[in-house]
């Protein structure tokens, strides 16, 4: 049994010895260093968890601790005698396979100044270890799904050229457009799916350099690059892979439109492509300055198999579409980007 004192105003004092049976018998690892980083107390839970053999007292704890001739760049009790203010950090002890959530708080003389700090460790290696399994499991994760993307963008790549060169063998134009056309759009949603495959998001597409390599590509497949032009205005826009994927596909239909009707007899001309964001709206713009689409065709009611897809497409993206015949051909979609509800 401890006896207690009472002091001067009649208040009971702690003696030594009970002090350092009740630092001792903290369940917490804790330990007090001195402003040269030597440690001054440290408890029985604080020895164990560390494994120190022995006494401690006046030893450098970064010695004992870390092996080393200073203080790391992390240690938190540089920081707080730099700052004179509770610090917290993370500590690996990779000797013991342990990680520690280490608080220091500042010890002040009576001037306020720091002259040491008080540890309190709570160990948190199991915690450290699940989130290892979970980051792992994401990694392999996002890796089997950009190895899906490799596959499909392969797959859409071969179909692609089977089918131009069926189209090859083709002698019926109205056959061979046809075979081309689904080509381009094979073309289109393979070049989704590499994007996503080399991006470190699994999830979203830059619009400008999906475009680019797009129009590149439907250029390439007419065999008309010396002839016609393309021009491409973008803000800098990401959207989810999901609507991208649709908007390369209506621009995929709409240029591809403008090449096979708007420039006959081998014409010059530039097609040119715009997105721009006003406020929560995109407006996309795909314009040419051939040969306008004729008067009597309705946009929104239609035999054209190939704006019939755009207005599907349009639908998908809950957007609008209208078209100018004005020095050529523009047709205007706005829309919105969903959002996850």
């Amino acid at each position: 049994m401890i006896d207690f004192e009472l002091n001067k105003e009649g208040l009971p004092t702690i003696p030594e010895i009970a002090w350092e049976f009740i630092f001792d018998s903290v369940e917490a690892p804790i330990m007090i260093l001195d402003d040269e980083h030597r440690i001054v107390r440290i408890n029985e839970n604080m020895k164990q968890t560390l494994n120190i053999p022995g006494d401690p007292i006046m030893e450098k704890c970064y010695k004992i601790v870390h092996g080393t001739e200073n203080p790391p760049d992390f240690c938190p009790h540089s920081q707080t005698l730099i700052n004179n203010e509770r610090c917290t950090e993370e500590v690996e002890l990779s000797d013991l396979d342990v990680w520690l959530l280490v608080t220091t708080s500042p010890i002040q003389n009576i001037d306020g100044e720091a002259i040491g700090s008080t540890h309190i460790a709570q160990d948190i290696t199991e915690l450290k270890q699940t989130e290892e399994k979970n980051q792992k499991s994401l990694e392999l994760k996002d890796l089997l799904i950009k190895e899906t993307h490799h596959r499909v963008k392969n797959n859409l790549v071969t179909l692609s050229s089977l089918l131009y060169l069926q189209a090859e063998h083709v002698e019926d134009q109205t056959a061979k457009d046809i075979l081309l056309d689904s080509k381009n759009r094979a073309r289109a949603m393979a070049i989704i799916h590499q994007k996503l495959y080399s991006n470190k998001s699994l999830e979203t597409i830059n619009l400008h350099y999906y475009l680019n390599q797009l129009l590149d590509e439907v250029l390439k497949s007419y065999s008309i690059t010396d002839k016609i032009q393309y021009t491409l205005d973008l803000d800098n826009i990401i959207l989810d892979s999901n609507t991208a994927l649709i908007i390369g596909l209506i621009v995929n239909e709409l240029v591809s439109n403008s090449l096979k009707y708007a420039f006959p007899d081998d014409a010059k001309g530039v097609v040119g492509v715009s997105l721009h964001q006003n406020d929560s709206e995109y407006i996309l713009k795909i314009s040419d300055n051939g040969k306008t689409i004729p008067l009597d065709i309705d946009i929104n009611n239609i035999d054209s198999f190939g704006l019939t897809i755009v207005n599907l497409l349009v639908n998908q993206i809950e957007g609008h579409i209208s078209v100018e015949r004005v020095g050529g051909t523009t047709f205007t979609i706005k829309f919105k980007e969903k959002t996850e509800t």
